[in-house]
């Protein structure tokens, strides 16, 4: 069963005699509320990282040097930073995660579509019916309705959004290189913490792009039929 496409998935799923419509259009209307909640899911977490990396910016360069954490007086809150890139790699994992998802609900709604409803296939106008509510960029559907407007239109398109999502990387390495530097220029916060906050930032680093590319080469490797 686990080595079955998603296809065939959907298709034991929806294969019967007694198989009724209603129950196909609420499957189908199921999938894209799942899907649109796991874009929302990916948008909180980016909100949430860049909500960290300004409050990082500010803990930074402020003269906020004392807080009051559960009763308790703190007069220094520098090492507080040591967490903020950890937190940030962890909203990471989540948007990625919740992106990989929704990814694999609009495979399942252009199977299941696809076998029940052929004439919602046949019309080309599957991905209106599948919109994205995450990032930008990874908001693009594979399949463009306007693709036959003109080439030039599908290489601009194709463009935006390899720069978007390089942007996007570019911008959260340079962001941990920065908080690491700052981190170990002060002295308030111990070296041997900042080392092991820097481990564990990589290693999550790490994870996340075994687990894209895992993710990618699974999808271009032939299912078994």
């Amino acid at each position: 069963m686990d080595e079955l496409t998603v296809g065939q998935r959907a298709a034991r799923l929806l294969e019967g005699d007694d198989l009724d419509k209603d129950d196909v259009r609420f499957f189908l209307a199921r999938l894209l509320q799942v899907q649109e909640d796991q874009g929302r899911a990916a948008s909180r977490a980016v909100s949430r990282g860049l909500a960290l990396a300004a409050a990082f910016v500010v803990l930074t360069h402020s003269t906020l040097l004392e807080a009051e954490l559960l009763g308790m007086k703190i007069h220094d809150i520098s090492p507080v930073r040591l967490v903020i890139p950890v937190a940030m790699m962890l909203m990471v994992l989540r948007a990625v995660t919740a992106l990989r998802l929704s990814l694999f609900y609009r495979r399942v709604f252009h199977e299941a579509a696809g076998q029940q409803l052929p004439s919602w296939r046949a019309s080309g106008l599957l991905p209106l019916l599948s919109p994205w509510n995450g990032p930008m960029s990874t908001h693009a559907s594979p399949v463009r309705l306007d693709v036959d407007e003109h080439p030039a239109v599908d290489r601009l398109h194709q463009v935006m959004r390899t720069t978007d999502s390089w942007a996007g990387i570019t911008a959260l390495a340079a962001f941990q290189v920065y908080a690491f530097v700052m981190l170990f220029h002060d002295p308030r916060v111990p070296t041997i913490a900042t080392v092991a906050c820097l481990v564990l930032t990589v290693s999550l680093m790490s994870f996340v792009a075994t687990y894209l590319w895992y993710a990618n080469l699974s999808r271009r490797t032939p299912a078994p039929h």
